[in-house]
């Protein structure tokens, strides 16, 4: 008999789980706390040697000495990607938050867990071993380790969700369209919940050498906490980062009948393509402005019907005048006077998992009616035509939140979050 139940776009999505490991914090409060104190995660890193090479910072993530206590099984933790262990602690922070029980609904319950590049060091170490002529030295655990769907299939184990699961892989996009295709999961019928975010781990040589080396990331090394600057005239490029954040997502009135807490809701949301370049936005911001329509239109808002932005924000020259001029000409005249903040300012960028990490950012805004400032933002570029949040601010009038993340290959995905109105 089939578990599948009515399509409905009326079955509305809210979050009920929060679960976050990133450069700032071990988890959602301390996460929190910090982007509310202003203070960048951005150090020169010491965990990779990287010789005399020109990029030296970057947003690095020290485990909890409490790892085992997020793991069945705690003897893989030495087996698989930093990319799946940090995935696996953010998803079973929600997991452990949402108050979730799945015994009899297991079935009803799955997970979409993207990542940007999977497993980088683990196809640096084991791939080292093969051209040295050592392939009996390349480890069992060297496919499970680098593969993007091993994330997600390690976490619904140790959860006991058998619903749909699979991987998203969409460079920077990968969290938004994650959230996206969670909640057409649940309103197709197909799941009641789903636990939806991205993990990456590329704070490593192959990582910064590949985005250092088209001139991407900051080499702003002698500061390095002021390197993340989005929007501002001086910024150089983004500081590379790791991490993970996954949430939670839950038809909402399965959500009220078990009494769950509810932080928000993911009213909106557009995917689409700019179809122009591997790196480079379209010049018009074409794409972007379409996936913000669609975000809208899903969401049944007009463009003064959001309170904030969440903006991708990288620090990148073109990349942020071009999010400028997409906000500026899909919202009109209000794209100006919006409220922008970028999280990426304190956290750096952190790839497939930038956009899950935001929408925790964003959804906090709902639980302490707070605006983190963005932080090292001195002077507006000339070309970038935004109301850009500099300081701590009162965000108890914030009801709707446009949360933008633009990937590699011109791929937009832009969610709306909303504060839960029964």
């Amino acid at each position: 008999m089939s578990s599948h139940k009515a399509i409905s776009a009326d079955r509305r999505v809210v979050i009920t789980g929060l679960g976050t490991i990133n450069p700032m914090a071990g988890d959602v409060p301390a996460f929190w706390k910090t982007l509310k104190a202003g203070r960048s995660a951005i150090r020169e890193i010491r965990n990779v040697d990287l010789g005399d090479y020109h990029v030296r910072i970057g947003g690095e993530v020290d485990l909890p000495e409490n790892i085992r206590d997020y793991f069945k099984y705690p003897k893989m933790i030495r087996r698989l990607d930093r990319y799946i262990l940090m995935g696996h602690i953010a998803g079973i922070q929600a997991f452990r938050d949402s108050g979730l029980k799945v015994e009899g609904i297991a079935g009803r319950c799955g997970a979409v867990l993207g990542t940007g590049a999977g497993g980088i060091l683990a196809h640096q170490e084991n791939i080292g071993r093969i051209y040295e002529g050592k392939m009996h030295e390349v480890s069992p655990f060297y496919l499970i380790s680098a593969i993007p769907s091993t994330g997600t299939a390690f976490f619904v184990q140790d959860a006991g969700l058998k619903g749909p699961i699979f991987s998203v892989n969409s460079a920077c996009a990968t969290g938004n369209h994650a959230f996206g295709l969670s909640v057409m999961l649940i309103q197709c019928g197909m799941a009641d919940v789903m636990f939806a975010g991205g993990s990456e781990a590329p704070v490593n040589a192959p990582g910064l050498s590949s985005f250092g080396n088209i001139s991407a990331l900051s080499t702003r090394c002698d500061e390095p906490e002021r390197a993340s600057r989005p929007f501002d005239a001086d910024r150089d490029g983004f500081i590379m980062s790791e991490g993970a954040g996954v949430l939670c997502l839950e038809e909402r009135e399965h959500a009220e009948a078990r009494g769950a807490k509810i932080y928000g809701e993911i009213s909106g949301f557009g995917f689409t393509s700019d179809a122009h370049d591997m790196v480079a936005p379209h010049p018009e911001a074409e794409g972007a402005v379409r996936a913000i329509h669609a975000a809208l239109d899903m969401a049944g808002l007009q463009p003064e019907d959001i309170d904030l932005v969440n903006a991708h924000g990288t620090s990148t020259p073109l990349g942020d005048r071009i999010e400028s001029l997409a906000l500026n000409t899909a919202l009109g005249e209000y794209g100006g006077r919006v409220p922008v903040h970028s999280t990426k300012s304190m956290v750096g960028h952190l790839l497939g998992a930038a956009g899950a990490v935001e929408a925790i950012a964003s959804l906090m805004v709902f639980e302490e009616n707070l605006i983190h400032a963005t932080a090292n933002h001195e002077r507006l570029d000339p070309d970038v035509h935004l109301n850009v949040v500099t300081e701590l601010t009162d965000g108890s009038n914030v009801n709707h939140i446009l949360s933008n993340a633009f990937g590699f290959g011109g791929m937009n995905a832009v969610a709306v979050l909303s504060r839960y109105r029964r």
